[in-house]
This record gives structure tokens, C-alpha cells and sequence, in this order.
């Protein structure tokens, strides 16, 4: 079978919502993504043979945007394209699939990545297609805080947030411990921004205006320079009698994309491309759903396994930080988890989490940061709503 490398690997500067990428959709952040990606590997887009990309909160103004991004990224039409949704691992899973075609020899060339605008999301009016509301007033329901919210848990559903307040007392975890994970990674992030080490693959972003010359989005929204007492300071939110979870340490909402062209090593050397890494191993793993932040890091020790591989034989980690109770909680779970290898350029906290991106962003910056930062293999992983977690091991090339 064949070995998955990674020839390119790029994102957009993430956007808060509402904020520099707000006016661009999802189709166009996809293809800039896909055509960045392209260049970066110094292939031709002939050379695709498919297309993967992961979009959670999926509407008819893009369908199946794994196709169509990769046809105004200069794709050949006659290259088909697949696109994933699976919650926050959607990008992890757009990467996994085309890595396994590539492993089984379907393909020897492709791009996966993953895009989201949390800015753009539909609301929705549902059930106007029943005979008995055919006249009347309804009412719209907003698609991100349904795409928030797990509907099968509790009697009505219930918010991710609230949902981790269990993670937080099955572990044990302190408002303590989950703020000093949040702080950690705005001072990491702000330190990979001042450090420049973002710059060379980080790629700007166009926004057209009304009147006047674009504008040049090209940093990241979210990382803050923070005190603790900043986030000491907040109320909880999700559970405001008792609870520990507050605005601050958990993720925020957010616009961005990212992509990677993925190939055998054997493509790679008949078109003459560089390869930056390797992926070794992939994963899935189920967990409750009401548990759901339990996946980033239950995953962690099969795809360990799967690498045979230990846990001090990783460099560098990123466990996202859907809310810091998560990594607050693989510490306690995970042997051997160092704080200074984990989330050292930050993370959902600190960087965002535009979800449908997320799991191709961890990977983009992985393989950065241990080319930037001196490593040899790093491990990816997020938890998922619905009780799934996801990840994968690379190693420099």
C-alpha cells in the first residue's frame, strides 16, 4: 500500500464571526484555499485527481463544495470531489478519506482540507411543507445554535457547554485548571503570531469593499494578549449556579479555511514535489454523546497504537479546545501529557474554531510547527459532537 505525504498545507487567516471574513462565503474561501494549497505544493490543479473538504453547516448555495471550489481552483472537472460532514472532525474526516484513497491506490494525488463561515449560516423554517401549517405565522430557527446544541441529549437537547459541565465534574477539573489552560493558549498563539511563524503559510486573504482597493486580511482575529485575571474575572455562562465553563475558556465562533494536497510518495517523486510530511496514522473513536469532549482525548491512545507509537514519542500535540475542560481533562487521562508540548501555537480558544476547518487547520499548522519549531512527529485530535473523537500522527518528511 501506498504512504500518504503532504506536498502543501495552507489556511486563511481565521475570522471572528461576524468579523474580516464575513463578507466572503463559503464556495469562494474553499477555492482560495484549494488554489493556495496548489501553489504551495508546485503542482499543476491537472494533476488533483480528487478533492475532499469537510463543511459542517451545509446549505444549497454550495453544494458538494468540494467539487465546485476545486473547479474555480482550476481543477479539471473531469476530478471528482466529496464533501464531509461529521461535526467538528469534518476536516479530519475530509483528510482520512483522501488518505485512505491514496492508500488503497485509488489516487495517487489530491487536496483535502475544510472551510466553514459561522458568519454565513442559514436560519431555517422548518416544516412549511406540511398540509396543516399551510397558512399562519412561523417561526425561523437559527441553524448555528442548532448546530451548537446536541438534540439527543437531555429531554430538549442541550448546548455543547453545558453538555461539558459533565466533563468537568466526572474528571474532577477546577474553574482554575480550565482558565490556566485558556490563558496558555492566547500567550502561545500571540507568541506564534510575534514570532512569525504563521507568515509563511498563513496566506491573506483579499476582501473586496464597496468602494475603494480590497483590504488585506492577514492575521488571525482571536489570539488577545491576556492576563489570568482576564479570565479569572468571568461569569460562567453555560451553567451560571455552580458552573465552571465561561465565554473565555471555551471556543469561540469563527470563518475560515484550509487545505493540503495529499499524494503517495511515489507521485510525489515522479512530479518532482518536495514532500514537508508524512501522515503515519488516523482515527476515529466513539465516546457518549453526552460526553462528547471525552474524544479528544480517548482517541489519543488506539491512534497511538495504530502508529505504534507512545506517548513520549510525540513532539508536539494539539488537542482543540473546544472548551479548556477538554485539555484540562486529558491531563488527567492521558499518561505521560506534558503542558509544554501541547497546544503550543494555540488553539479554538485562542486561534478559533470555524468547526467545519478545524481538523484540517490542526494538521496545516501541525506540520509548520515541527518544521518551524525543530519536531519530528506531532499528533492532531478533537472531540466531536455526537461522541466521536478524531486525530492523526505526521511526521516530517
Amino acid at each position: 500500500m501506498s504512504k500518504v505525504v503532504i506536498l502543501g498545507a495552507v489556511r486563511t487567516p481565521i475570522g471572528a464571526i461576524g468579523g474580516g471574513l464575513a463578507s466572503i462565503q463559503v464556495r469562494e474561501l474553499a477555492t482560495f484555499a484549494i488554489r493556495k494549497a496548489i501553489e504551495a505544493a508546485g503542482i499543476a490543479p491537472e494533476d488533483v485527481q480528487y478533492t475532499s473538504m469537510g463543511w459542517v453547516m451545509q446549505d444549497p448555495r454550495a453544494t458538494n463544495v468540494a467539487k465546485i471550489a476545486a473547479e474555480f481552483a482550476g481543477v479539471p472537472n473531469t476530478s471528482p470531489g466529496t464533501t464531509f460532514h461529521e461535526n467538528c472532525a469534518s476536516g479530519g474526516a475530509a483528510i482520512h478519506d483522501l488518505a485512505r484513497r491514496i492508500t488503497l491506490g485509488e489516487i495517487d494525488v489530491g487536496v483535502a482540507g475544510g472551510v466553514e463561515s459561522m458568519s454565513n449560516v442559514a436560519r431555517y423554517l422548518f416544516g412549511s411543507r406540511l398540509k396543516g401549517q399551510l397558512y399562519g405565522d412561523m417561526t425561523l430557527v437559527d441553524g448555528l445554535m442548532g448546530a451548537l446544541t446536541d438534540p439527543n441529549v437531555g429531554e430538549k437537547g442541550e448546548i455543547m457547554g453545558y453538555m461539558t459541565e459533565r466533563l468537568v465534574a466526572k474528571y474532577g477539573l477546577t474553574r482554575e485548571e480550565q482558565d490556566e489552560v485558556a490563558y496558555r493558549s492566547h500567550r502561545n498563539a500571540m507568541a506564534a503570531w510575534e514570532g512569525g511563524f504563521f507568515a509563511d503559510y498563513v496566506v491573506p486573504v483579499e476582501i473586496p469593499q464597496r468602494k475603494g482597493p480590497p483590504v488585506l486580511f492577514a492575521r488571525d482575529e482571536g489570539p488577545k494578549a491576556l492576563s489570568l485575571d482576564d479570565f479569572r474575572k468571568q461569569k460562567p455562562y453555560f451553567k451560571p449556579d455552580g458552573g465552571t465553563i465561561t465565554g473565555a475558556n471555551s471556543s469561540s465562533l469563527n470563518d475560515g479555511a484550509s487545505a493540503l494536497v495529499l499524494a503517495s510518495e511515489e507521485a510525489a517523486a515522479r512530479l518532482g514535489a518536495k514532500p514537508l510530511a508524512r501522515i503515519l496514522a488516523w482515527k476515529n473513536a466513539g465516546v457518549p454523546r453526552e460526553l462528547m469532549g471525552e474524544g479528544a482525548f480517548k482517541v489519543v491512545p488506539p491512534l497511538l497504537a495504530r502508529a505504534g507509537l507512545a506517548t513520549g514519542d510525540i513532539d508536539f500535540f494539539e488537542l482543540n479546545e473546544a472548551f479548556a475542560a477538554v485539555v484540562a481533562g486529558a491531563f488527567k487521562d492521558v499518561p505521560g501529557l506534558q503542558a509544554d508540548r501541547v497546544n503550543q501555537w494555540g488553539s479554538g480558544i485562542s486561534l478559533g474554531h470555524p468547526v467545519g476547518c478545524t481538523g484540517a487547520r490542526q494538521v496545516t499548522d501541525m506540520v509548520h510547527q515541527l518544521r518551524r519549531r525543530g519536531g519530528r512527529k506531532g499528533l492532531t485530535s478533537r472531540c466531536v459532537g455526537g461522541g466521536i473523537g478524531s486525530g492523526e500522527i505526521v511526521e516530517l518528511a
